[in-house]
């Protein structure tokens, strides 16, 4: 099989395409032959070497990928040659509260990811996709698709005519636009040019504000609710919005904090927490029960997650080049297999 794998160390320098042994499932295992693999925001940081003692070269990346079952091991049923499957982002976390070890069990870092032509998976890790999605469109689904919902579904779940903003219109971002759209949701996103203000407002996004033309987007938030501000935040950005996000948060609302693009390190008063009884919470991925709830709700709701781009297997390093420079609205895939 061949796999793109960082050797010696990280960085574009020593991603290399290697030749390795065809693997073999064991029991309870399956092999798959992979058909796309998708980027997150995760692997420029896994890229620049900055994820950690435990991430450490050989190592091959991505998390999110899609594959077709090619062979099973012993003991594997439910899962017959052609099945179209995900491998869940946290191998060892089918569901409930995670495991106390729970960054030991991540794919693409500390373990192998999904960059190669062949993966071996244990049977119960892994989720059929819906029909419906092309191949990139699945590959999604694993680590950004999973986010969104996690963030929407987990305790306490979206609400029918809740209002939810949205930091940001990256692959999590979206897949979370369309998700509380379809959960009955009253749905405002914050974005970074018009351009992008239209592409998500086509996506069903009942207000959209671009942060250019309005810098001071929190009071637009809290206008656009009648001063209330809004039930649930999905805060994408990090230090430099947190402070704003609570700002536009109703009383007794919750911040699912998510990512933190715009630095680790925020100061925040205290009192507009405390005082107005707001709930900050975070979010990492999910389980495979979750992985397999989103699948079964996006096959219902007929959903697809929003491709920008999709390269060739050949130029997978080219793929990070373009997810650093963020000028691809919707998720950066590489096409593996037929």
């Amino acid at each position: 099989m061949k796999a793109w794998r960082f050797e010696g160390g990280f960085g574009f320098e020593n991603l290399r395409l290697v030749e390795l042994p065809d693997p073999v499932p064991g029991a309870g295992e399956v092999l798959l032959e992979m058909r796309a693999a998708a980027l997150n925001y995760r692997d420029l940081v896994v890229l620049r070497g900055q994820h950690g003692r435990r991430v450490q070269p050989p190592l091959i990346p991505l998390s999110d990928g899609v594959g077709v079952v090619a062979a099973t091991g012993p003991g594997v049923t439910g899962l017959p040659p052609g099945t179209r499957v995900c491998p869940a982002f946290f191998q060892h976390w089918d569901g409930g509260p995670p495991p106390d070890d729970l960054e030991a069990g991540r794919l693409g870092g500390p373990l192998d990811g999904v960059l190669a032509t062949a993966c071996v998976f244990p049977a119960a890790t892994v989720v059929p996709v819906p029909d419906h999605l092309s191949d990139a469109e699945a590959a999604t689904l694993p680590c950004a698709g999973l986010t969104a919902w996690s963030a929407l579904m987990a305790a306490p779940q979206i609400c029918p005519g809740e209002v939810v903003l949205v930091l940001g219109t990256g692959g999590v971002a979206l897949m979370a636009v369309q998700l509380a759209k379809a959960a009955g949701a009253r749905v405002i996103v914050t974005t970074s040019t018009p351009e992008r203000a239209a592409q998500v407002a086509g996506l069903g996004a009942d207000l959209v504000i671009d942060r250019g033309a309005t810098p001071d987007w929190a009071a637009c938030v809290r206008a656009a609710t009648d001063g209330m501000g809004a039930d649930r935040v999905l805060e994408l950005g990090g230090a430099a919005t947190l402070p704003d996000t609570i700002r536009c948060t109703r009383v007794g609302g919750q911040i699912i904090l998510i990512g933190n693009v715009t630095g680790n390190r925020a100061e925040i008063f205290l009192p507009a927490i405390l005082t107005r009884q707001l709930t900050l919470r975070a979010v990492t991925v999910g389980s495979r029960q979750g992985l397999a709830a989103l699948s079964r709700a996006i096959g219902q709701h007929g959903l697809r997650p929003v491709v920008g781009q999709t390269l060739p297997f050949a130029k997978a390093p080219d793929a990070f080049r373009i997810l650093e420079t963020q000028s691809v609205f919707g998720n950066i895939c590489i096409r593996i297999g037929d």
